[in-house]
């Protein structure tokens, strides 16, 4: 089952592009040699997030998800996390240089490590009832880790000059924007979905996790471009965990100790994780300028291993649970390996607007699915097409807002042939797509359409000068899924809805404070009381989490 890893990929797309900048300030330090530059940059954000919905009796009734919805109640303060970026940049005379930067944590909303079913005769997804290290390091803290850790240099092949940087980085290819689910730069590197869901307005490199690899980069002529990226270094992504406040459902994903299945207090132990080899993924791009036309376009090939898991309740060895009927002794987490991707991007602008294009197919990607195959731990794959278009415009001034801007975009999938392990594939008419009570199901429960396509939108007005020294602005987003339910596992839903809209006031371009409200909805299904809900399409498990969040970030 991967969609909410999908979803969760996508809030995470908006709140990068929503990432609202400035307050940032620096120290140069003096080194005693001109040629020698150091700067050193921190970052200060503080969140206080608030539920604003009461819990869904149908969802708490519901084990796979009473866990998360029910560990605070409406009104409660959902994370209060104080977060901290320090960045330090060395350079020679723009010749060699090196970066580090690391982040730290904490957040007292959790202090509470205690996670208790509200189902009754149900386990809790933790042993002992509360959260192993590795949650409680993540969402409670205090903790810390280093981001950035790399060296530079730029080097000249002849006239030819090349940059290369060799560290835990972040590089990433095309034009993608919004719904980073059907980029080309999709699991580019692994992301921290934890610290974005909790901190709204959170910067790109703060969100993103970088990976070990070297990366190259040569101007061959003005016109031409070519990049290309080696990874020593592979971790998965941080998704919400089950048993927080913005975990889609108990069980997800690399926290929980176990999968709770029976009243009598059953429950599935967590297997080990199948995890990839350190080594092996890879990526080179072309760029070509076209300044005759006003164009760029982009050509790409990457080989991956997906950050992002599969998840399979479905080991060899059985036993029968009464009232259940037979089912695993365990379960785990397969991450799809070898990944191939094919690319082409093409950028310009027209008129007042800034469009661009992604268009990739994917060979052997992850599809759609509830388990793995128990002979070799693999769910289905399958190729599948993927296509993004989107606009960027800047707001001319009126006296509507003084400036600002406007982005959309819209994307569109499509299953070309499903290669592997079609028994398992959750698509429309398969027979592994199967309604909450055994009959065939349909779109309504999450199964894949051959066909998919999603928009996106991020409207933001400003207003300059609102009093002396403090400007204004309104973000308003929204994510929503237009047709069909994406073929590549976590790649979207039919009618899943996601929005925010927000003030932030900025002093002195130095010091901001913001407050936001955001939501989901899916579409769900419910037992025949109309008192259970049962499942749905999409995170139908976070229809009832919307909060509002208060952020304060400084730089110094």
């Amino acid at each position: 089952m991967r969609m909410p890893a999908g979803l969760a990929l996508r809030g995470v797309s908006v709140m990068l592009l929503m990432a609202w900048t400035g307050g940032a300030s620096a120290i140069d330090i003096q080194t005693g040699n001109r040629d020698l530059k150091l700067r050193w940059d921190n970052t200060l954000r503080y969140n206080l997030g608030v539920r604003a919905e009461r819990p869904d009796t149908r969802i708490l009734n519901n084990p796979t998800y009473d866990e998360s919805d029910g560990k605070f109640d409406r009104g409660d303060v959902v994370t209060n996390r104080v977060d901290l970026l320090s960045e330090i940049d060395l350079s020679y005379r723009s010749l060699l240089g090196a970066r580090v930067s690391a982040a730290a944590w904490y957040d007292n909303a959790y202090d509470d490590h205690a996670v208790r079913s509200r189902v009754p005769g149900y386990a809790s997804s933790y042993i002992g009832d509360r959260y192993n290290s590795h949650v409680a390091r993540y969402v409670n803290g205090p903790s810390g880790e280093v981001l950035d850790a790399f060296v530079w240099g730029n080097v000249k092949f002849g006239v030819m000059p090349v940059n290369v940087k060799l560290g835990r980085q972040t590089n990433y290819f095309g034009e993608g924007l919004l719904i980073g689910a059907h980029a080309i730069s999709y699991s580019q590197s692994p992301i921290d979905g934890v610290k974005a869901v909790t901190s709204p307005g959170i910067e790109t490199k703060e969100v993103f996790l970088p990976e070990s690899q070297l990366f190259l980069k040569a101007q061959v002529s003005p016109a031409l471009a070519l990049a290309g990226q080696y990874f020593y270094g592979w971790h998965e992504s941080r998704l919400p965990y089950g048993g927080t406040f913005f975990g889609p459902a108990d069980p997800f994903f690399e926290g929980p100790d176990r999968l709770p299945v029976a009243p009598n207090g059953a429950t599935l132990a967590r297997a080990p994780s199948l995890m990839p080899g350190k080594r092996g993924n890879s990526g080179v791009s072309a760029k070509l300028n076209l300044e005759a036309i006003e164009s760029s376009l982009g050509l790409y090939y990457r080989e991956f291993d997906d950050y992002n898991p599969w998840f399979g309740p479905n080991l060899t060895g059985f036993v029968t649970v009464p009232g259940v009927g037979t089912v695993p002794t365990a379960y785990r987490l397969a991450y799809p390996t070898g990944v191939k991707l094919v690319g082409v991007s093409a950028a310009r602008v027209v008129g007042p607007v800034s469009v661009a294009t992604d268009i990739s197919v994917r060979k052997g990607g992850a599809l759609n699915t509830d388990a793995v195959s128990p002979l070799d731990q693999e769910g289905p794959r399958g190729n599948t097409l993927h296509v993004v278009a989107n606009g960027v415009y800047l707001l001319p001034a009126s006296r509507f807002w003084d400036t600002g801007s406007f982005v959309a975009e819209v994307a569109y999938s499509r299953l070309l042939k499903v290669t592997r392990h079609r028994e398992l594939y959750k698509g429309t008419g398969e027979t592994a797509c199967v309604a909450p009570d055994g009959a065939p199901g349909g779109r309504r429960d999450g199964c894949s359409t051959k066909d998919y396509a999603a928009l996106a939108l991020l409207f933001t007005p400003q207003y300059l000068q609102v009093l002396p020294s403090w400007d204004l602005d309104l973000p308003l987003s929204l994510n929503y899924g237009l047709t069909g339910n994406a073929a590549s596992a976590g790649g979207g839903n039919e009618k899943s809805l996601s929005w925010s809209v927000g003030a932030k006031m900025t002093f002195a371009q130095r010091y901001e404070f913001s407050l936001q409200y955001a939501d989901a909805h899916a579409p769900g299904r419910y037992d025949p009381t109309g008192t259970v809900l049962i499942g749905g399409n999409g995170s139908v498990g976070n229809n009832d989490r919307g909060w509002l969040v208060f952020t304060f970030k400084a730089g110094f």
